[in-house]
């Protein structure tokens, strides 16, 4: 399957995070909208070499989204990306923590969330939100997240709730609590998982936060009982191959591991994680996959994506005879 037919698909994305979005135009545009000098060099910051070049970045755009419209032009901004790529709907995650804790009101933040996903429906992408706690930012028994997921304030929209950051010395265990309350109240479980620390966390958060989907996950591999297990209760796990590699989890992009976790029977999807600083869309992820697999396993990536998702039934079908019919007319 060439590039061109990946990019006609009709697609769906399930980790892609909206602070993590920005290109330097729109990062650009934010800076001026304030006022706000940018004494990087946008173009080389946008090729770091380390994690600890990569949070410099985030941390520069995160500072930039401060009122309503500011949020909106950034889920604009991805909608109009995404509907390029023929992405007809996304599950983006946003960290409300980060932004309420710097004296952004939730009410700006939740309004410019809501106009942005109304925008982004008009463009002929359907946008839903999973908002996580930020690991080393939020105290796990503050229970900020789950309090406002449950008051009625959150984004239209919202369907999980999540867990980022960075995992070595906050294991999912510390948020339990949070993650009981969510689940209670009928929201997904998306935390993040077996990305920078191993297979244990995983566990925990299939056993501790009952999750529905695992963020990343790739490092399962190291316990073969855990493989066999999300081979059999298939709880699929979000692949960010890019993300992986710029980010040290995999050594390159021939090495990713997602041949052997296909190959082991596990669903999968493919996804952009932070696609504006990774420099990447999601056509690119799913032509490495299929580099990677071979061209016949992309249409089946792409099913489990939409199949995996918070869509009702009958979205979910609609979707996947669409997906089906392109493919194979392509």
């Amino acid at each position: 399957m060439t590039r061109d037919l990946v990019a006609g698909l009709p697609k769906c994305e399930l980790h892609l995070h909206l602070e993590g979005s920005l290109r330097p135009d729109t990062m650009r545009a934010l800076a001026a909208r304030h006022g706000t000098p940018i004494h990087q060099d946008l173009g080389r910051a946008y090729e770091f070499g380390s994690f600890d070049e990569f949070v410099r970045l985030f941390m520069l755009g995160l500072s930039l989204l401060r009122d309503a419209e500011d949020f909106c032009a950034a889920t604009v901004a991805l909608a109009a990306e995404l509907a390029s790529q023929n992405v007809r709907y996304a599950e983006v995650t946003s960290t409300a923590f980060s932004h309420v804790r710097r004296g952004v009101p939730v009410e700006e933040y939740v309004a410019g969330l809501d106009e942005g996903r109304r925008r982004a429906a008009a463009m002929g992408v359907e946008l839903a939100w999973i908002i996580d706690i930020p690991r080393s930012l939020e105290p796990p028994d503050s229970g900020f997240t789950a309090d406002l997921l449950l008051s009625g304030r959150a984004p239209s929209g919202t369907v999980g709730i999540g867990l980022g950051g960075p995992e070595v010395d906050y294991p999912p265990s510390l948020y339990e609590p949070s993650f009981r309350r969510a689940k209670a109240a009928g929201l997904l479980s998306l935390p993040h998982a077996g990305e920078t620390t191993g297979a244990d966390s995983v566990w925990q958060a299939l056993d501790l936060l009952g999750a529905d989907r695992i963020g990343h996950g790739v490092r399962c591999l190291e316990d073969p009982r855990l493989v066999d297990h999300l081979a059999a209760t298939g709880v699929p796990l979000e692949v960010c191959i890019t993300s992986n590699v710029l980010l040290g989890v995999a050594t390159s992009v021939e090495e990713h591991p997602i041949r052997r976790l296909r190959e082991a029977g596990l669903r999968l999807s493919v996804n952009t994680d932070d696609p504006g600083y990774f420099s990447t869309t999601l056509t690119d992820e799913l032509a490495l996959a299929a580099d990677l697999l071979g061209p016949d396993d992309v249409v089946g990536l792409v099913e489990d994506a939409f199949a995996c998702s918070a869509l009702d039934e009958p979205a979910r079908a609609s979707y996947l005879t669409e997906l089906r019919a392109s493919s194979r007319s392509s």
